[in-house]
Parts: structure tokens; C-alpha cells; sequence
């Protein structure tokens, strides 16, 4: 199902039509913004295989976009990692649909292994998982913190650069994870993988891109 909606109008030309041309910020920013809105629209059986077809196509795509028009598209992922979290709570955080969520993300963005997965995806998803995480669940109601993390902690195990097992321990370092109450241990701090590892500090990237202004 998802080879066929790869085919789709929509997706087949994501990397080449009203995205890559729109240049306008306000008129950017209301695409991007549909766009993502697009999942929420979405019957529970095609959830996964549509973003099994962005994020392929994303994927694909990622290193022939030129630098001009990556804020665009740094956008694009960071509206569809936010609505991904927003269809799942709106299924009150459901524990199969999450499972299904993190298989994907593992498979595509944040695979550790795969190096046909640009290294700049990795990133960019990485630093806006627990952005995009905050916003969605604004009541730290969410019970699967320690699960919905599972993608970046494998990733501060597995990846197989320094690079990127660094900024993974940088991400689950991030101080905002203390808000949730879930996966944490008696001294109230976010379960680490390697227990043996020091307190991780949160680093703010201030070359990060932060979204477009209206």
C-alpha cells in the first residue's frame, strides 16, 4: 500500500513541485502547514503507509536539495513530525499505533545503520523529536515517554558515526524530558540507556532552524 500512494500526485512530486517552488515565507509556511494537516485527515489504516511514503520520499530526496530552498523542507519535516504526534494523541496515545510509528522512523530518518540515509535528516529530525514532542503534549500526560524515545536511543548505541551517537546523547539530555513522570527512575530524571553514562547536558544548537516567520 505504501509503493502505491508513493506513486500518488502528492508525493511522487514533493521534491519538485509546490514546495520546491514556492518561495514567499507566508505563502511557504500556509503550504507546509496543509500539507501536514493532510495526515490528520487520514483513516487509521492508511496512517502508516502514507508516512512510509513521504518519509521514503524525503529520504530519497534529501541530499538534491540545494541550499536555497532547505528551510522549506526542514519545515515540511518538522510540520509532519509534529502531526504525526498529533494524529497518535488524538488516538489517546495508543500504544500499537506508536509501536507502528517508531518501526517506521527507525526504518527511515533515524535508521543507525543505513548509510543511505543522509546523516542532515538524521539531525534535523532529532532536534525537533522533543520540540514537537513538547508541543503536542503541553500536559506531559503522555504514559509512553520512555518508548516514544526508543528511535534516539538506539541511535546513541548503534549509529555508526561519533557524530550522531553524540547528538543523540545530546537530545536525551534535553532538560524539557524531566517534565514527564513516565520512564523516569526514583531520582526523577529520564531513564538512560547507559545507566553508567554522566547526566547528559542539553546543548542548544543556535545555528538550529527554527521555522519560518510570519
Amino acid at each position: 500500500m505504501a509503493s502505491d500512494i508513493e506513486q500518488t500526485p502528492f508525493v511522487k512530486q514533493l521534491g519538485s513541485s509546490g514546495v520546491w517552488h514556492s518561495d514567499r515565507p507566508l505563502p511557504q509556511q500556509r503550504l507546509v502547514t496543509s500539507l501536514s494537516h493532510l495526515l490528520l485527515t487520514l483513516p487509521r489504516p492508511l496512517f502508516i503507509p502514507f508516512l512510509t511514503a513521504f518519509w521514503t520520499t524525503i529520504a530519497r530526496e534529501w541530499t538534491s536539495i540545494d541550499v536555497f530552498r532547505m528551510d522549506k523542507f526542514l519545515s515540511l519535516v518538522r510540520n509532519y513530525v509534529n502531526a504525526a504526534f498529533k494524529y497518535i494523541a488524538c488516538e489517546a496515545w495508543d500504544a500499537s499505533l506508536l509501536k507502528d510509528l517508531l518501526q517506521l522512523i527507525e526504518t527511515f530518518p533515524l535508521n543507525p545503520e543505513n548509510i543511505r540515509i543522509p546523516d542532515g535528516l538524521r539531525y534535523h529530525v532529532m532536534d525537533v523529536w522533543v520540540d514537537e514532542l513538547d508541543r503536542v503534549d503541553t500536559d506531559k500526560s503522555m504514559p509512553l515517554a520512555k518508548e516514544i524515545l526508543g528511535p534516539i536511543w538506539r541511535l546513541e548505541r548503534e549509529g555508526v558515526t561519533k557524530t550522531v551517537r553524540k547528538r543523540a546523547k545530546e537530545i536525551l539530555g534535553d532538560e524539557r524530558l524531566k517534565d514527564w513522570d513516565h520512564g523516569k527512575e526514583d531520582g526523577g530524571e529520564v531513564e538512560k540507556v547507559n545507566e553508567g553514562d554522566e547526566t547528559n547536558e542539553y546543548i542548544d544548537d543556535e545555528g538550529e532552524w527554527g521555522g519560518l516567520e510570519d
